[in-house]
């Protein structure tokens, strides 16, 4: 059988805006080493970045002095779902695989994405943490990446984009809002494919690790403009495919009372029903249920801020 040609984008909002070196070639490192470790053959692979257009010409030479076989591609905006798809509209593969340039995939992380991706299926999400063993990578992997699991049938609960692989007509038919800010972009596709009946399974052996892009109390930062984004999402639901949208669109802000109060509710449940697979112990279920309704209270408040400046109609 013949393998697939698969293409792998990197974009480089998050390695700038995460930035540890100053420097993005420095910074794009780690991830594109790891790509080039991938046990996915290699003359059946490519790696595409997605640059932001600021990149400067000296940036983008050192990428490919360091890695010959990249190709660079340019967003057209500063925009982290617009280079996601600068990258899949410039991808040659049947198969787009998505990670962010502050990952670090597993050797064999392409190969466990394309190999699950068979026939009928539409995209393939992977499992995402963040990496080391410290308080905080151990904490927020959960509220941030873990509710992402599998159901009794394989089926993605959703996808998290620095981890999820695509057919090329999917992808393609279905770009992310580029209107979106930071946030929201993988929850409104994901529903966007579920409504149209294409199937999305998870595939926990392809891991990525994550570095962690907030220290501190940056977690209030970062969870607070998903909050905001996430009304964006609603605004740009075209479609209506989200359960709120009609709510939001008829309540404005009070209509993230009884939307938080949902998601904490089947947060908290998944939580329980899937704790193995999500990595919590039992006698560690009360203090993730605290991290729980901290982060969803951050983004509760992030939302209701994002309604001053939006108009709403029907």
């Amino acid at each position: 059988m013949n393998t697939p040609f698969a293409s792998v984008v990197v974009e480089t909002v998050t390695a700038r805006y995460g930035s540890t070196t100053g420097y993005l070639a420095d910074d794009l490192e780690k991830t594109l080493a790891a790509l080039d470790r991938q046990t996915y053959p290699r003359d059946r692979r490519e790696t595409i970045v997605a640059l932001h257009p600021t990149a400067t010409a000296e940036e983008s030479a050192e990428i490919v002095r360091r890695h010959p076989a990249v190709r660079l591609v340019t967003s057209s905006q500063d925009n982290y779902f617009a280079a996601k798809n600068a990258g899949a509209a410039a991808a040659k593969g049947q198969i787009i695989a998505l990670i962010d340039g502050d990952c670090i995939a597993d050797d064999d992380w392409l190969e466990m994405l394309a190999g699950a991706l068979k026939p009928g299926v539409g995209a393939v999400a992977g499992r995402t943490r963040y990496s080391g063993k410290s308080f905080e990578a151990r904490t927020f992997s959960v509220p941030d990446f873990a509710y992402v699991v599998g159901d009794s049938n394989g089926a993605a609960t959703g996808f998290n984009l620095n981890n999820v692989a695509y057919r090329r007509e999917v992808i393609l038919a279905h770009p992310f809002e580029a209107r979106l800010r930071r946030n929201g972009g993988c929850y409104l596709l994901f529903h966007q494919l579920r409504t149209l009946g294409i199937p999305v399974l998870y595939e926990p052996r392809a891991r990525v690790s994550h570095e962690l892009d907030f220290h501190g109390l940056g977690f209030i930062r970062k969870h607070f403009e998903r909050g905001r984004d996430g009304v964006d999402a609603y605004r740009f639901d075209e479609g209506i495919v989200l359960k709120g949208t009609r709510l939001v669109r008829r309540a404005g802000p009070l209509a993230m009372i009884p939307i938080y109060g949902r998601r904490l509710v089947v947060d908290w449940l998944s939580m329980i029903r899937n704790r193995r697979d999500i990595g919590v112990h039992l006698a560690a279920l009360p203090y993730f249920a605290a991290v729980l309704v901290l982060t969803r209270g951050i983004e509760f408040i992030g939302a209701m801020t994002a309604f001053a400046p939006v108009r709403w109609s029907t």
